[in-house]
């Protein structure tokens, strides 16, 4: 059964020792064949941020959960003790519980940046989902199964993202509760039709450009067509309506579906040449 032990001392203020880490009981760690298996081949862990698979992940984990559980002894011990001392063997299984820990931590801090980019939380700032997703992790470690069968990855992932959904439901009672005056800057950004506007007058620009050099390679014919087609009016367009199919027709003495045919070609070369653009492109 998954148990998260986090014993506290009743001594706790001797000789200024603090709480135990928490970490995961299991039968494992009560064996006595438990610290040679785990910790044979151990070296000073690297200081970097590289990932790290799941075979080392899982041996990282059952390794920081039994430094826990062996400084949990030491504190149990000063708490019994009428005159507690600091277990020689005290620095050493701290110093591999801490340097376990942050290279766990380094190993998943993406974790928290990646799904601070693909979140959608509109309300909350992004320094406080930032704060909020590294204390997840930090917690997500802490409370780690490795017996389970499961990726860090997983677990910490579903409590980052919890702890954005909780800080943007907190930031919604909050903003529900308060009644602040009209402020210009909360109006709606007219930066999206603005953008638009920009790119449309960008499109008409290289399309008169290829069309000028007819770099669409368009014929006689074709030309034609789109030029009694799309006149450039001298004046609005509602007062200057569109020739349709039939007029052209009868104006260069072809039928309306022939007109048509040519001027879906045209528009084929020139949608070819406008993906083509290197401005565009």
């Amino acid at each position: 059964m998954r148990r998260v032990v986090t014993k506290k001392s009743n001594s706790a203020h001797i000789a200024g020792w603090l709480h135990p880490p928490p970490y995961i009981m299991n039968v494992e760690l009560e064996c006595s064949s438990t610290e040679k298996i785990l910790f044979a081949d151990w070296t000073e862990l690297p200081v970097n941020a590289s990932r790290i698979d799941p075979i080392e992940e899982t041996l990282l984990f059952k390794q920081l959960n039994f430094c826990a559980y062996r400084l949990s002894h030491f504190y149990q011990q000063a708490a019994r003790s009428f005159r507690p001392s600091i277990n020689p063997q005290y620095d050493c299984w701290a110093s591999r519980y801490h340097a376990i820990r942050q290279r766990l931590i380094d190993a998943n801090i993406g974790l928290v940046y990646n799904l601070l980019g693909r979140s959608r939380f509109m309300g909350p700032d992004h320094d406080e989902l930032l704060s909020e997703g590294m204390i997840a992790l930090l917690r997500a470690v802490d409370t780690f199964d490795p017996w389970r069968g499961f990726r860090l990855s997983t677990y910490a992932c579903n409590a980052i993202l919890r702890a954005f959904a909780k800080l943007a439901y907190r930031d919604v009672r909050r903003r529900s509760t308060l009644t602040a005056e009209f402020d210009p800057e909360f109006e709606k950004s007219d930066f999206p039709e603005t953008r638009r506007a920009e790119s449309e007058m960008l499109y008409v620009e290289r399309l008169s450009e290829i069309m000028r050099n007819n770099r669409a390679e368009l014929s006689h014919v074709e030309r034609e067509v789109l030029s009694r087609r799309f006149p450039a009016p001298n004046q609005p367009l509602e007062y200057y309506p569109r020739p349709t199919l039939d007029r052209v027709g009868r104006q260069m003495l072809l039928s309306k579906e022939r007109i048509r045919k040519i001027e879906f070609r045209a528009f084929c070369k020139l949608r070819r040449a406008i993906g083509e653009d290197a401005v565009l492109s």
